[in-house]
């Protein structure tokens, strides 16, 4: 063989027929990294040279369009249908559901926020299990599990039941963000990751809702309540949806048996430049405390629940505000079919903003500024002016844009396997309390007005655009911290660009010097 390429380990047995691989024992500083191994295995081939050589133009967007094509799409879907779960309980109770399970006063309000309770408890041992099971596996598992609970919603008879129900649901849906953002974060780099993570965590689910719960207006039958319908369908979908990732979702690139080895290595080498790592299956103590006690981490918490609070509200709400304004059942669950395409473009266009100014931060407070425009018009314009107040409605559904682009962040701005399990999961804990307030805030004693969850809003808004400013301002003192370090360091900056295993080593983003915080 020609040149041979420098790595700081020797090659781990990987359980691949198209490898050969050596046998010896790892060095001190071998990757613990999936990719760091698979990377080492190529790197001991006689065919290395040829297989780790540059990608061209060519390769790299062949490999993104067939990861967009099957991961994204599998992903969205599968998360569309996990939030169907969540937002058809508004579609549900103008369907019938509030009056046939005797619900009253608030206990409307908490069928819809125990699902959040469900997925704080669940959120932690839900990550450890992924992070020692297949990736994919659990993940599809988790999928079909939503879809047969949501249909046994159909069985409730009484509050007591869809509380029950709906508290297992969350249990097992607190995967969604914390899994799906790492598997993202797997396959796309840095600067990639904005636009996926806006197509992923789309709000279609409003729209599939909608094309869903008019369907069920429409049934004519004696067997099913409308209501009864409308989860047996969500449920039945995602069901079906969930063989479909058993198939085709790999626990990460370098197991993905509809890439080419080729195409494997290209998709996992060029990710050492996001310098976050892929996936490690030890759970590291060190990293988990460092993820507790960094700021980043509750400020993540903070910004999640301010800006959910409004989304739990809205969530159960919305239907019920549209059919105040005097819409039929049939108008009213069309209406709520452009929220989910209000909150899409809103991801979208932020997103790419984010990606083009690459100021998240200042992207995510410009997108706080539509939604508390529309929170102020909904509040002061009367009731009575149907087409102000539901263009109002719309244009509060632009919420989702600056907690999108603010996933993106917490995806980008941290590194290490186990410090990212359990920051996301603390994150998802802030995306949860909002929700469980949310609801809250919106007395059924206030209809149709809502001034208590109007107000929320409107602090709520507030505070996001502070707490947003507040992060941007610490990740430019620790990228000022770890240019320092890197100064210091050096060994680290003279580190050999040969060195194929140099950021595969499993370090946080505080460990790393290298490492630059996008702001």
């Amino acid at each position: 063989m020609g040149k041979v390429i420098e790595t700081n380990v020797v090659a781990s047995e990987v359980d691949d027929k198209e490898m050969r691989t050596g046998s010896e024992e790892p060095s001190p500083r071998a990757s613990d990294d999936v990719g760091g191994i698979f990377l080492a295995s190529i790197a001991a081939r006689d065919d290395a040279e040829v297989l780790l050589a540059e990608p061209s133009k060519k390769e790299m967007k062949a490999l993104i369009r067939k990861a967009d094509a099957i991961v994204v799409t599998l992903l969205q879907f599968a998360l569309m249908m996990g939030s169907v779960d969540k937002v058809s309980i508004g579609s549900a109770a103008v369907l019938g559901m509030r009056t046939d399970t005797h619900l009253k006063g608030q206990e409307y309000s908490w069928t819809s926020a125990v699902i959040y309770f469900g997925a704080i408890l669940a959120i932690i041992p839900s990550l450890a299990l992924m992070q020692k099971l297949p990736t994919n596996l659990y993940i599809s598992t988790m999928v079909l599990l939503w879809g047969v609970i949501t249909m046994c919603m159909a069985a409730s008879k009484n509050y007591a039941d869809l509380i029950g129900i709906r508290f297992l649901l969350g249990c097992f849906e607190s995967v969604i963000f914390a899994g799906f953002g790492l598997i993202i974060s797997m396959w796309y780099t840095r600067e990639e990751q904005p636009l996926r993570v806006a197509i992923v965590f789309s709000t279609l689910s409003s729209v599939m809702n909608g094309i869903l719960a008019t369907a069920c207006v429409h049934y004519t039958g004696t067997a099913l309540a409308k209501w009864q319908l409308l989860f047996i369908l969500v449920g039945a979908i995602t069901t079906a949806w969930s063989l479909l990732l058993f198939w085709l979702l790999p626990a990460n690139p370098t197991t993905a048996w509809w890439l080419t080895l080729r195409q494997r290595v290209i998709a996992t080498k060029r990710m050492s430049e996001s310098r976050t790592g892929m996936e490690n299956s030890k759970f590291k103590f060190d990293q988990a405390l460092e993820a507790v006690v960094d700021p980043k981490t509750w400020l993540y918490f903070l910004i999640n629940c301010v800006l959910n609070i409004p989304n739990g509200g809205l969530i159960t709400f919305n239907s019920i505000i549209v059919n105040s304004l005097g819409f039929t059942l049939e108008q009213t669950t069309l209406l709520g079919i452009p929220t989910g395409v209000f909150s899409w473009i809103s991801s979208l266009l932020f997103g790419y903003l984010a990606v083009r100014t690459k100021q998240r931060c200042y992207s995510a407070m410009a997108a706080c500024i539509i939604p508390l425009i529309g929170t102020v018009l909904l509040y002061k314009l009367p009731r009575t002016n149907h087409g102000g107040s539901l263009a109002s409605l719309y244009l509060v559904y632009f919420y989702w844009g600056p907690y999108i682009v603010m996933m993106g962040s917490v995806y980008a701005n941290t590194a290490g396997h186990t410090k990212k399990m359990v920051v996301y999961a603390i994150a998802y804990c802030g995306y949860s309390v909002g929700n469980i307030v949310g609801p809250q805030t919106f007395r059924a004693n206030q209809a149709p007005k809502y001034t208590g969850g109007v107000i929320a809003m409107l602090v709520c808004y507030g505070a996001a655009l502070l707490l947003i400013f507040v992060y941007r301002s610490y990740l430019v003192y620790l990228n000022r911290v770890q240019a320092r370090k890197l100064e210091q360091s050096e060994a680290d900056a003279h580190a050999s660009e040969n060195d194929l295993l140099a950021e595969w080593h499993d370090r946080t983003d505080r460990q790393n010097p290298r490492f630059v915080y996008e702001l």
